[in-house]
């Protein structure tokens, strides 16, 4: 009965007129603007960035690039697809710069053109490269999509085992001819506004009261048929994907809404009922565009191969594997594939399973932040800021695009450890404790080397600290059974998998010995001003949005400051930050880019101190308040900005660090 009063209530919910003035604004605004002159063009062989030919092009082979050119050649069979344009006429221009007949004289060259319409139009290509114009008809398809599909007879080159059609180059355009009335725009396009509607049931779901989902999806309503004066054909490609990410957001707000507040209440964090809906769509934020994006066609796909190949290799038993850092070897510890292994035997392609992971280790890490926050500074507005600068910032987004698996669900487990640490101190001295610490340090040492390095430094430092501050013998045998669990499970670790390449830690020491790390890893060296902007540009700016951090600085500050229980923290937090600027500063000695993903390492304590400093500066009065509005608004700008390059555009951020 509950269940089917709870379903009552949310179909009710979509009958509210909000919602009809939200989608009917959207649907005019889409058909308004739909009535512009259309003109639009991509550059041939350029695979990502603006004016990239992907996903307009299918049925090609990888771009080629000659001097200033590039290209793709073509398969027998290939195709051109352009969204967006509506039912109207338009014009199509296509520089063919190679074909069979160049290479192989007599050779057949003609291509053949299937319209949208039906109707086939063969072309005699010219000996040399030539441009040529076609006028298309509107479609028949309601959809409004622009499909050329191009045919030709296969060839191949001598050497080359590559199916060869013909080299499409320069830029391929496509412009309306002045229409006679009404443009009718693609039925594809109305999926923009009835996602509208799927993000309105989850913002419902969440907690939200109407007026209020109307004031967050308002913008969005307006904004999405802007983007068809900027790029409609990818605004159009995105039809489908926004219904995608719409149920995505349903599902995760739903689950939320059901797990999150026992959880949470088990943890001894339960929100006010208005912080849980915000705290509901952080995470529902973060899952649908760190996971969901990748659903738009041809998105930048990341690392996301590798996994796949060095997953199949460990489930056929290659566990020792050794991989390449920027030219250094390092062993690539296989935890997370044998974690992940038996979620395949549900039928899901590791690939999915990989990516599904990774949302949901990112989507979780806002709960994580929130309860260490929250408990950390006793405040649950604390820890929901710690978990919105993490939600919002690029450097989450950054490993996700690049599809860093493991370095995201190794950062997973740390974070639980901190957590675990926070909560159960100073009582680390019960089985079930030193249990859980085992299990989340196994995560983390067979998880990613890098964070093995962190956090191992990290506990060589908090150990000793802590016994120095210790007051009370409770302190102390909860920081001996922590020094304990640490040196078992290195140990553990070291023997049962690290000693196996014992071999290739001896010769990397011996190359560093007599030749630095440039020398053992044959690179030249990187000058300081080089380090210095990347660091700025790239660290600072891209990943945070600079003002986290030092927001972050001012709360360190102030975290001492609070209950004597929760003393635990300051030590792992200046820790953390202390092991990340050593290895910050190792590019600067060295002259090499060989550190670990130090930057990603204290995202943790950029977000929880970076809250204490918002709060801190948020108090200051209505000007202070403007001030930390414009720094939130510049972090979202560079955030989106991250986010959509790499979706759209497949344009990849700096590799985070």
């Amino acid at each position: 009965m509950a269940l089917a009063r709870a379903a009552w209530h949310y179909a009710a919910a979509l009958l509210d007129w909000r919602l009809g003035l939200l989608v009917g604004a959207c649907a005019v605004l889409l058909v308004l603007l739909g009535q512009l002159p259309f003109s639009y063009a991509f550059k041939a062989g350029k695979d990502r960035g603006p004016q990239s030919d992907l996903p307009f092009l299918s049925g090609f082979n990888d771009p080629e690039v000659l001097g200033d050119d590039s290209f793709r050649w073509s398969r027998a069979e290939s195709r051109i697809t352009l969204p967006g344009i509506g039912l109207r006429a338009t014009l199509l221009s296509l520089d063919i710069v190679s074909h069979q007949g160049q290479w192989q004289p007599g050779a057949p060259a003609t291509l053949a053109l299937r319209l949208p319409d039906g109707a086939t139009v063969p072309i005699a290509l010219r000996r040399e490269a030539a441009r040529y114009l076609v006028y298309v008809p509107p479609g028949t398809s309601i959809d409004g999509v622009l499909r050329v599909a191009l045919t030709t007879a296969p060839w191949q080159q001598p050497g080359d085992r590559r199916e060869l059609g013909f080299a499409l180059g320069q830029l391929v355009r496509v412009a309306s001819v002045q229409p006679g009335g009404l443009v009718v725009p693609g039925a594809a396009m109305l999926a923009w506004p009835l996602a509208l509607v799927l993000l309105w049931l989850a913002l419902r779901i969440m907690g939200f009261a109407p007026r209020e989902a109307l004031w967050l999806l308002g913008p969005l309503a307006l904004l999405v048929p802007l983007l068809l004066l900027i790029d409609g054909p990818r605004l159009a490609f995105g039809s489908l994907w926004s219904i995608q990410a719409g149920l995505l957001c349903v599902l995760i707000s739903a689950a939320g809404a059901w797990l999150a507040p026992p959880l949470l209440a088990w943890l001894g964090a339960t929100p006010p009922p208005r912080m849980l809906r915000w705290l509901l769509l952080l995470v529902t934020i973060s899952f649908a565009l760190k996971y969901g994006a990748r659903l738009y066609p041809e998105s930048m796909r990341g690392d996301i191969q590798l996994h796949v190949n060095r997953y199949n290799a460990a489930i056929a038993g290659e566990l020792y594997v050794v991989a390449k850092h920027r030219g250094l070897p390092f062993p690539f510890p296989p935890g997370l594939y044998v974690l992940l292994a038996p979620l395949t035997l549900t039928g899901l392609h590791i690939r999915t399973v990989f990516e599904v992971a990774t949302g949901l280790f990112e989507a979780s890490t806002v709960l994580l932040l929130y309860v260490l926050g929250a408990r950390a500074a006793g405040s649950a507005r604390i820890g929901l800021l710690a978990g919105a600068i993490y939600a919002l910032t690029a450097a989450g987004f950054m490993t996700s695009w690049f599809a860093f698996e493991t370095q995201v669900a190794a950062q997973w487990f740390s974070i639980v450890l901190l957590v675990l640490l926070v909560l159960r101190w100073p009582h680390y001295d019960d089985a079930r404790t030193g249990l859980l610490l085992a299990i989340m340090l196994a995560g983390v040492f067979l998880g990613h080397i890098g964070l093995f390095i962190n956090t191992s430094l990290l506990g060589l430092l908090l150990v000793p600290l802590l016994w120095w501050r210790a007051r009370a013998a409770g302190e102390r045998r909860s920081i001996r059974a922590l020094a304990i669990v640490g040196v078992v499970m290195a140990a553990f670790v070291a023997l049962c998998y690290y000693s196996a390449f014992m071999e290739v830690v001896i010769d990397q020491v011996g190359g560093v010995a007599a030749g630095g790390l440039n020398g053992a890893t044959g690179r030249e060296p990187i000058p300081r001003s080089t380090s210095l902007q990347v660091l700025w540009q790239g660290g600072l700016i891209t990943h945070y949005g600079f003002f986290p951090v030092p927001l972050a600085l001012v709360g360190a500050l102030l975290l001492g400051r609070g209950k004597r229980g929760y003393t635990i923290v300051p030590p792992l937090l200046w820790g953390t930050l202390l092991v990340s600027a050593t290895q910050g500063a190792l590019p600067f000695l060295t002259l090499s880019s060989i550190t670990t993903r130090w930057l990603m390492f204290s995202a943790w304590a950029i977000a929880l101190a970076g809250a204490l400093g918002l709060a801190l500066l948020w108090r200051r009065g209505r000007s202070a308040r403007l001030v930390a509005l414009a720094m939130a608004a510049y972090v979202c700008w560079l955030t989106i900005g991250v986010w959509l390059e790499a979706m759209a555009l497949r344009k990849p951020p700096i590799e985070p660090f």
